[in-house]
């Protein structure tokens, strides 16, 4: 792979499933385990994708990366060692809060 834009496209698509399969309130997605499930897994996509793009195109990441994208691979690597720490709040916020501005940063850099 010559480019990171495969990746880029791999995370636009996951935060758009996210965002069409997470029920539409708080109160919804805490009380569905496999919607908490599903986008635990694909947040930890995300994540993985992001440590992808810093280990093979460091130049591209140290130019294009945010705090969000640091936070975001923070979070995959407590979703992938089975720490009890997750806090569905805390992942609420974040799709509520966080994964709009994302996803426009990321479709920004998809030529």
């Amino acid at each position: 792979m010559t480019s990171p834009q495969p990746n880029l496209k791999f995370i636009l698509d996951t935060l758009e499933t996210i965002k069409d399969n997470t029920p539409s309130d708080k109160d919804a997605f805490m009380n569905d385990l496999n919607a908490q499930d599903a986008t635990l897994m694909r947040l930890q996509d995300i994540g993985e994708q992001l440590v992808r793009i810093r280990d093979k195109f460091p130049d591209f990441y140290e130019q294009q990366s945010s705090d969000e994208w640091h936070k975001l691979i923070g979070l995959r690597n407590i979703i992938s060692h089975g720490y009890r720490e997750v806090n569905f709040d805390i992942i609420w916020d974040i799709i509520e809060h966080h994964l709009t501005a994302f996803s426009a940063n990321i479709a920004a850099l998809i030529a």
